[in-house]
C-alpha cells in the first residue's frame, strides 16, 4: 500500500475516535424498526479501524460521514428492535501494526459485535488476523485488494475487486483503440498487486502495447518517470501510485502528456480530486457504487436524504455513498439476525441474501460466496462533476 507519510493533500479526519449516533429521514423505506422496548437496551457497537488521517484519509474520513447518516436516521426510528447503533472508529494511520492493535481494542475494550468498512488494504491486512483469530465478522471492508478475496467465511465483499476495476479499463482501451497505455506504479504491495491486475486483465484482452513505468517515492524519481512516460509517446494512461508522491506525479505527467487519463476508484474521492485541481478534469475513472447524483435510483435518493440532515455541509460523493450502502448491509443484517442475535446468526443473515436489493444496488451472499458484487462502471469527471 501507499507510503503512510503526512501529506499536504490528506483529508483531515472526522475525529480520532467518534461513537456516531441520532437521526435523518430516508426515501426508502427502512423495513422493521420498532422503537425501543427497554430505553436501556444494550446497544449494537459496530468498530472500525482505517486510515482516517495521512496519505490515506481522503476516501475514508468520506466513507464516514455515509456511515454516520445510516445509523442516525435508523436510530431516529427507534434502533433495529429497540437497539440503537454505535458506530466506534478507530484511526490507523494505514499502519498494519497501529491496525492489529485497534482491532483488539475495539473487540476486548469496546466490545463491538463487528467491524465494518475498514479500509484500506493495509488497515484490513493488519485487522484481519485479530478478527479471525476472534470469529468477529469483518463486513464491506473499504478496499478491493485482490489479496484480500480468496474465501473467508468471516469477511463479506460489498464491492468489486481491483482486477475488476482494470478489467474493465482494459476493455474500454481496447474498444478505442488507446492501448498504448503507461501504467506507473509505487514498488509496494499495493502498487504490485494491481500491477499484476492490470497486467492480468491486458492479457486477457490481448493488449500486448502498455508499459510498467516504477515510480520512485522521490522527487528526482518522480520527474525522471515523468520525463520517460513524455518520451515514450502513449496515447494513454494510468497511475496506481497513491501516497504522498501521487498527487505531484499525476499533476506533473498531465502536464506534459496529454492522453486520454484512466484511474481505478481511489480516485473518486472529493478531496483528492480537489488536490489534483485542473489534473484531474477529463480523467476517466472505474467506480464500485452507483454515481451519488443518480437520484433516480431509490437508494441514492436514500442516501442524499439522510447525507442531507446529517451532514448539510457535505457534499455528496462517491465515497460517502460507499459508506452509506455498507452500513445499510449491516444493518439490514443486523435486522434479519434479530434483536438477541449472536455472531453466528449476523453471518447467517448475510447469507440469506440471495440476492438484496437495496433500491438500485445488489447485493449477494451464499455460504461459500462472499465476494458480493461484481458492479463497475466507467465515469468521466468534467472538472465539476462525474458524468457516465
Amino acid at each position: 500500500m501507499p507510503s503512510h507519510r503526512p501529506a499536504p493533500f490528506a483529508a483531515a479526519p472526522l475525529t480520532r475516535r467518534r461513537v456516531l449516533s441520532s437521526a435523518a429521514a430516508s426515501a426508502v423505506a427502512l423495513p422493521g424498526w420498532a422503537l425501543a422496548q427497554s430505553p436501556q437496551a444494550e446497544p449494537w457497537r459496530i468498530g472500525q479501524t482505517a486510515a482516517l488521517t495521512g496519505p490515506l484519509a481522503f476516501p475514508f474520513v468520506e466513507m464516514n460521514r455515509g456511515i454516520a447518516a445510516a445509523f442516525h436516521e435508523v436510530n431516529e426510528r427507534g434502533g433495529i428492535e429497540g437497539r440503537r447503533l454505535q458506530f466506534v472508529s478507530l484511526d490507523d494511520g494505514g499502519a498494519p501494526p497501529k491496525a492489529g492493535e485497534n482491532a483488539k481494542k475495539l473487540l476486548e475494550e469496546d466490545k463491538v459485535f463487528a467491524l465494518l468498512a475498514c479500509g484500506g488494504t493495509t488497515s484490513v491486512i493488519g485487522a484481519l488476523p485479530v478478527a479471525v483469530a476472534a470469529k468477529v465478522p469483518v463486513v464491506a471492508p473499504a478496499t478491493g485488494s485482490d489479496a484480500l478475496r480468496p474465501f473467508n467465511p468471516l469477511v463479506f465483499h460489498a464491492r468489486a475487486s481491483y482486477s475488476q476495476e482494470l478489467n474493465k479499463i482494459v476493455q474500454q482501451l481496447g474498444s478505442t483503440g488507446f492501448t498504448k497505455c503507461a501504467v506507473a506504479y509505487i514498488d509496494n504491495p499495493f502498487g504490485k498487486a494491481t500491477l499484476a491486475a492490470f497486467d492480468a486483465a491486458a492479457k486477457a484482452h490481448g493488449n500486448k502495447e502498455w508499459k510498467a513505468f516504477l515510480l520512485p517515492e522521490t522527487p528526482d524519481g518522480v520527474a525522471r518517470v515523468v520525463d520517460e512516460i513524455t518520451a515514450w509517446q502513449p496515447n494513454s494512461l494510468i497511475s496506481l501510485a497513491v501516497g504522498a508522491v501521487g498527487i505531484p506525479f499525476y499533476q506533473s505527467l498531465r502536464q506534459r502528456v496529454k492522453a486520454p487519463a484512466f484511474s481505478i476508484s481511489f480516485l473518486g474521492s472529493r478531496p483528492l480530486l480537489a488536490a489534483l485541481g485542473e489534473s484531474a478534469r477529463g480523467i476517466t475513472v472505474a467506480q464500485v457504487v452507483p454515481n451519488p447524483d443518480n437520484v433516480a435510483k431509490p437508494i441514492v435518493k436514500a442516501y442524499r436524504d439522510a447525507l442531507k440532515v446529517n451532514a448539510p455541509d457535505a457534499q455528496p460523493g462517491y465515497s460517502s455513498l460507499e459508506g452509506y450502502l455498507s452500513a445499510r448491509l449491516m444493518i439490514e443484517a443486523l435486522r434479519r439476525a434479530g434483536r438477541t442475535a449472536s455472531r453466528e446468526k449476523l453471518v447467517e443473515a448475510l447469507h440469506s441474501m440471495r440476492p438484496y436489493d437495496m433500491g438500485g444496488f445488489e447485493l449477494r451472499y451464499g455460504p461459500q460466496d462472499h465476494s458480493g458484487t461484481d458492479f463497475v462502471e466507467l465515469s468521466y469527471f468534467n472538472g465539476e462533476r462525474f458524468r457516465r
